[in-house]
């Protein structure tokens, strides 16, 4: 019953951390896209709201993860010995460090302007990660590697 528990809270983690990237990046480029209507909202709000809520579903999966790995499920020696499982966290991790400088541009408090494309490309870049890492997830799951 626990590890179904676990399984879900970490499937929903993921979720909501995919969900967050997603839309904070589609509202990225449609804010920059409309230059005209910047000053009608606080656009540094709209990013903490969205990152705040990406955060929260970072760490239900992590801690879901962290459960399923070392207390619930299948034994610890079954996922530290895969490379598989290396390599998603690896790629999670990879994931994670390019969101750090668009979220800290984003949710700074600073007048209306402009974003450069770093911030854009750095957003955009985790979307093929995004992809990959629930690949390695199935194929860690199924016993590849192992």
């Amino acid at each position: 019953m626990a590890e179904v528990l676990f399984r879900s809270l970490h499937l929903l983690g993921a979720l909501g951390m995919a969900a967050g990237i997603l839309v904070a990046a589609l509202a990225a480029s449609s804010m920059n896209a409309d230059r005209d209507n910047l000053d009608a909202a606080d656009p540094a709000a709209l990013f903490r709201k969205v990152y705040g809520l990406t955060a929260a579903a970072v760490m239900l999966s992590v801690g879901a993860g962290l459960m399923l790995w070392l207390v619930v499920g299948k034994p610890a020696a079954f996922f530290s010995n895969n490379p598989v499982f290396h390599a998603k966290i690896a790629l999670v991790l990879v994931m994670l460090a390019t969101l750090i400088y668009p979220a800290w541009y984003l949710c700074r408090s600073r007048p209306p302007q402009p974003m450069p494309a770093s911030v854009l490309r750095l957003q955009k870049s985790t979307f093929p990660l995004l992809l990959i890492v629930p690949v390695l997830a199935y194929l860690m799951a199924r016993g590849i590697g192992y």
